[in-house]
């Protein structure tokens, strides 16, 4: 490990740093439908993007578009009402209701009629979602007449269907991972509350089934990219209600939450991108825009700026960085499609040689934020916090000195078992530490502040720089850059869920109300205080509801399954669960 460590006498808060260099999202807007009618509830996978077209009350069809051909067709209905699709690759799943409601899957490329799955007499099935081979969803009616639905999964190579969910509960809107290994779900007391997310790994013989948020709040609205579980979390703090995305491991864990002012709403979450839909607190006429929270570098973009609500996103990120967000938004009395190609930015590569360890602290540019603790002293016995992280190469450790308190006259942190920060190094007027380190893959970071109640510090540590912009490839050629900055930010929340963001995506027009509205740090760089933009005094803005308006589909549980798609504590229960034929 590289032991340089240097005090930074004129070291402050992230809030009065130097503005962050990094890049802004390149890609390619593109009208996936906007014609008569209403298009909602889109899905995509790679280029393929299915989603409902509805002309009228008693008429509805799933139709495919491909993203780089431009070409868009309807799967044939043969007399039923279609709707709430979902794609994995070139396989289509959606609920057709006639007599009842059933599942089919279609097949993009070779065409042809849709084939029913696993037909049951007296089966009422939908919501299907897909990943890979494996289909789940929501059924009543199922073998032992349950009065409440519960989850199945269904393997599109084996044939094998099994039972997840078996109990008095409402179980609600199933997530497949893209590899299909994983089913994520919301599981209710009653149809309205004490709801909870529960996921099944595959294993061996069938699924292991898991617990994973406690009885503190409500979650809802799952998706899962088969290594986390990202969804709504609401609670109720003296008297305001707040909706936040979390997210934690699949098999369990620590949950992490981001707890930005106002309500956020429908996580979906692929590779390490989760994009989800944000309304403004500080609006007076609010409408909902999509955001994306980049897992790696903990960075925030915003991807819409409209007067209108866009909803009902779904993300699609490939192994090769090329990413595809889909949305719906109401314009002109109709609900329309769009989606929105970019290249993921990169995080791998090397930094500069002559690029100092307080340089680094004081502007951390694209090197991605890694793991953050905050320690604040109180009375008792000190505790250790801990985190971690993976990382290999060359990375820098910065201690933020009275961080949220005053300066700590002595403190630790330890990289693993090694204290690479020790009392001696602390005192009221170190305002800050920085110091280079090798990272070696696996790291557990630890922090301890000691002294009088009230002394408190942060930690960071940056991985190694990204360096160029991806590459475009022909199917972007031509691409617009999202305009605007990156900015420093401060940490969100409070006590242990405080999370550290490393910094903003700004969009072009907001830099000089930034400015005026939040004070300038040094070297003249606006700041952003608890990730919320102030709305742009020439915005027209429309109040709309989260979901852009109802959708007139077949039956109120079409309705609930629509606005619900998709979707603290440890997993307080596990049980295994075998294949069924």
């Amino acid at each position: 490990m590289l032991r340089t460590l240097i005090p930074l006498a004129c070291l402050v808060p992230a809030l009065a740093f130097a503005q962050n260099a990094g890049f802004p999202l390149r890609g390619k807007s593109l009208v996936v439908n906007n014609g008569p009618g209403d298009q909602t509830d889109p899905h995509v996978s790679g280029p393929v993007v299915a989603y409902t077209h509805q002309l009228s009350l008693s008429s509805s069809e799933i139709r495919v578009h491909d993203l780089v051909t431009g070409e868009d067709q309807a799967i044939p209905t043969e007399g039923g009402y279609d709707s709430l699709a979902d794609v994995s690759g070139d396989t289509v799943v959606f609920t057709r209701t006639t007599g009842s409601s059933r599942v089919f899957r279609f097949n993009v490329r070779q065409g042809g009629a849709a084939q029913e799955l696993a037909p049951r007499e007296g089966a009422d099935r939908r919501v299907a979602t897909i990943g890979g081979q494996t289909v789940a969803w929501q059924e009543l009616g199922s073998l032992t007449r349950s009065e409440q639905p519960e989850i199945f999964a269904y393997r599109l190579d084996s044939l094998a269907l099994t039972r997840l969910s078996e109990d008095t509960s409402v179980d609600r809107t199933p997530a497949v991972s893209v590899d299909g290994t994983t089913v994520a779900w919301t599981k209710c007391a009653t149809s309205i509350d004490g709801c909870d997310i529960w996921a099944a790994y595959a294993v061996e013989g069938g699924y292991q089934v898991a617990q994973l948020t406690g009885t503190e709040g409500e979650e809802s609205q799952p998706d899962t990219n088969g290594e986390v579980v990202a969804y709504v979390t609401r609670r109720t703090v003296d008297g305001v209600t707040e909706a936040d995305i979390a997210w934690q491991a699949v098999r369990g864990g620590e949950t992490r939450r981001l707890p930005l002012p106002g309500p956020d709403s429908n996580p979906n979450v692929s590779g390490p991108l989760i994009a989800f839909e944000r309304r403004e607190a500080s609006s007076t006429s609010p409408n909902f825009d999509i955001m994306l929270y980049d897992l790696r570098t903990q960075t925030f973009y915003r991807l819409t700026e409209t007067p209108e609500s866009e909803s009902l996103n779904d993300i699609s990120v490939e192994p090769d960085g090329l990413a595809r967000v889909v949305w719906s938004v109401r314009e002109n009395g109709d609900l329309n499609v769009y989606a929105y190609t970019f290249r993921l930015p990169p995080t791998d590569c090397a930094p500069p040689i002559d690029e100092a360890p307080e340089a680094v602290c004081a502007s951390p540019g694209t090197r991605p934020l890694l793991g953050g603790l905050q320690v604040t002293r109180s009375t008792g016995k000190p505790e250790v916090l801990s985190t971690r992280f993976v990382s290999k190469g060359t990375g820098v450790l910065c201690v933020d000195n009275g961080f949220e308190g005053t300066p700590a006259t002595t403190g630790r942190v330890w990289l693993g078992p090694v204290l690479s920060v020790g009392p001696e190094d602390f005192g009221h007027d170190v305002k800050g530490l920085a110091q280079a380190l090798s990272l070696q893959g696996e790291t557990t970071l630890s922090a301890q502040v000691q002294g009088a109640p009230g002394s408190a510090f942060r930690v960071r540590v940056y991985g190694e720089s990204s360096c160029e912009l991806p590459p475009l490839d022909d199917g972007l050629k031509g691409a617009e850059l999202l305009h605007g900055q990156f900015v420093p930010s401060e940490p969100v929340g409070a006590g242990a869920e405080k999370t550290l963001l490393s910094r903003y995506f700004v969009p072009s027009g907001y830099e000089g109300v930034l400015e005026s509205s939040s004070g300038e740090g040094t070297g003249g760089a606006p700041v952003v205080a608890n990730g919320t933009f102030p709305p742009l005094s020439e915005k027209p803005l429309a109040g709309c509801s989260a979901g852009g308006g109802p959708v007139a589909l077949l039956g109120v549980w079409m309705l609930a399954a629509l606005l619900f798609r998709h979707g603290t504590g440890r997993a307080r229960r596990q049980a295994p669960v075998t294949s069924r034929r």
